[in-house]
């Protein structure tokens, strides 16, 4: 089935002509001031706004101000990753200040700062988590993120000002951020800014040069376009009041840029003319997994078709290397081994009013799927809304987040790593069936072990098997071939799946950090899925994993399957039960593995 993505903005829904135009005298204040004269002038246009009861009432503010429409649903428009998260539910967002609050002590420093719309956006909550209070800039390394959207990590050399992080946007979103950065810092000039955090603004409450520097670059290069033209009445239309580096982008310039020296004159500036960039081209027959980013199993090779509105230049690079103009058309070699991936990204450049503007970035990740091999990743996953009267042993099952619907995903489990992360969402059917899975999903297996505990075991997509759940510390898991920590399993009230062991807690997500992982507190509960057959054209039969066997360990010793022997370290063979504490030998015979009780 073609999958092709259509977005429409709230802007594009609504055409420009039935925009709301500025009113009359909006500006007149600002008409022949320079200097400190003109900032006061711009300060004073917002002072006394309506203000938006922060929380209980931004999203339903966000309903008018950041939704788009995407294949027929609505969504939010979340300038923080690709992400899709379909209204009416926003479980997977947070409501992130673009200026940090804590700069300025938040809601007890300056409410009206805290709640204004202008420098509030929906956004992916690991995106937001990441970005923390670090302020914007130029990164050099993307050692906390980087989703396709975002980059937050170590500044380029003279940004940040002195903060070991900074977040960047991506282009088509770089000149919103400087207009609401512009707005906060001269709608708030007497807000408590806090010297702890004076990352931008310096001692004295004003931008300091390197964020100048920056922002006026990303002001100019990303133009305002009819979203966020659209953006601003919707919020005009809440707030009673407007962003003026929106209706007039020069504006900076009299303050910050080239024309510090002239007084503003409104005759010799006009209101603001959007240009749009272009739109992102679109993988064509291919599953869309977010916003301008595509996912594609294949075996056999073929021709990927791209398809966009065929003004500009089509750009494509692959696995990372540098781009090349395209006609839309990419050959893909046949697959040489199972779970080969390859990224394909392309943007359109195009010339509009004057400048050179890029496209969004969409991005195909091809991934290679042997017809010998089992692949369960469109396989259908029917929901357990109780264990009673059912096998647990008949497996495989899914692991989601009750709220965001995460999947779990095959990375993680280590040392470094304890716990794992998540392989992103899922597809639904209209019956609520899972049908489609991203290839890093993790399916998960359950084996009695006695005293209605039971060993659960990770594979991959392809039945790989990756390890059991060791759950060897509060808040601290690992994926281990030989050993397991067993646990009881129930799907309870909400339907919420509780798996819970002897100590340390029980499986949950943290939605904050999205991972899976072993809580002694309360965190997001899980759904638990389970596979009821294949969906069209696999060709593949179920199958029946044959798991590595493993050992348990707990506080009242070791226990091993039938036929595994312990060992202590002088060779004489032991039970499992009322063992002293230290290093034991178990083995079948042909396979010895050392386990620490």
């Amino acid at each position: 089935m073609k999958k092709t993505m259509i977005i429409q903005t709230m802007a594009a829904i609504c055409s420009l002509a039935a925009m709301a135009e500025i009113p009359q005298g909006y500006y007149s204040p600002l008409d022949g001031k320079s200097g400190d004269g003109l900032s006061a002038a711009v300060t004073a246009l917002s002072a006394g706004h309506v203000r938006v009861t922060y929380n209980t009432k931004t999203w339903p503010a966000f309903e008018t101000t950041d939704v788009r429409t995407v294949n027929g649903r609505k969504a939010w428009r979340d300038m923080y990753s690709n992400n899709l998260v379909y209204l009416p539910g926003h479980d997977a967002l947070n409501i992130e200040h673009s200026v940090a609050n804590s700069w300025w002590g938040g809601k007890s420093g300056d409410v009206d700062a805290y709640s204004d719309l202008f420098h509030l956006n929906p956004s992916d909550q690991n995106a937001n988590n990441k970005k923390g209070n670090y302020p914007p800039g130029k990164v050099a390394d993307a050692r906390l993120l980087d989703n396709g959207l975002m980059l937050i990590g170590t500044p380029v050399s003279g940004q940040g000002g002195g903060a070991t992080s900074v977040f960047e946007p991506s282009d088509e979103y770089k000149g919103d951020f400087a207009r609401a950065y512009f707005y906060v810092f001269t709608a708030y000039p007497e807000a408590p800014w806090k010297e702890e955090y004076a990352y931008v603004y310096g001692n004295d409450g004003k931008l300091s040069p390197w964020a100048v520097e920056l922002l006026l670059d990303w002001h100019r290069s990303d133009p305002v376009d009819t979203e966020e033209m659209a953006r601003n009445e919707a919020v005009y239309a809440l707030q009673k009041n407007r962003n003026p580096f929106i209706d007039y982008p020069s504006l900076a310039e009299y303050l910050w840029g080239d024309m510090v020296s002239h007084a503003f004159s409104l005759i010799e500036e006009h209101p603001v003319q959007a240009a749009d960039r272009p739109a992102a081209p679109v993988f064509a027959d291919t599953w869309m997994t977010g916003v301008n980013t595509y996912s594609l199993r294949w075996w056999n090779g073929f021709t990927q078709r791209l398809e966009h509105d065929g003004e500009g230049t089509l750009m494509v690079s692959i696995d990372g290397r540098d781009y090349y103009p395209s006609q839309g058309m990419i050959d893909i070699d046949p697959a040489e081994t199972h779970m080969e991936k390859h990224v394909y990204s392309a943007y359109v450049v195009k010339e509009i009013a004057g400048m050179e503007l890029r496209s969004p970035v969409a991005r195909l990740t091809a991934v290679a799927r042997d017809p010998a091999a089992a692949d369960y990743s469109n396989g259908v996953w029917e929901k357990m809304t109780s264990t009673s009267g059912m096998n647990l042993e008949e497996g495989p099952f899914l692991l989601l987040s009750s709220n965001t619907l995460h999947t779990m995903g095959v990375a993680g489990g280590t040392s470094a790593t304890a716990f794992m992360e998540s392989a992103g969402f899922v597809e639904f059917n209209a019956e609520g069936h899972v049908t489609q899975l991203p290839v890093d999903a993790a399916m998960v297996r359950f084996e009695s072990v006695g005293n209605d505990r039971y060993r659960l075991s990770v594979s991959d997509v392809s039945d790989t098997y990756k390890g059991s759940w060791n759950a060897t510390a509060k808040n601290k898991m690992k994926l281990a071939p030989s050993t397991y920590t067993a646990a009881t399993a129930v799907v309870g009230q909400n339907d919420e799946f509780i798996f819970t062991f002897e100590e340390f807690g029980s499986l949950q997500f943290n939605k904050s950090q999205p991972r899976f992982l072993n809580y002694e507190t309360s965190q997001t509960p899980v759904y638990l899925y389970r596979f009821t057959g294949f969906g069209e054209d696999t060709g593949i039969d179920s199958v029946t994993q044959d798991n590595p066997w493993a050992v348990g360990i707990d506080s009242d010793g070791i226990t091993v399957p039938d036929g595994i022997a312990i060992y202590d370290l002088s060779g004489r063979r032991v039970a499992g039960r009322g063992l002293r504490h230290g290093v034991y030998i178990v083995t079948d015979g042909r396979r010895s593995e050392k386990v620490m009780f």
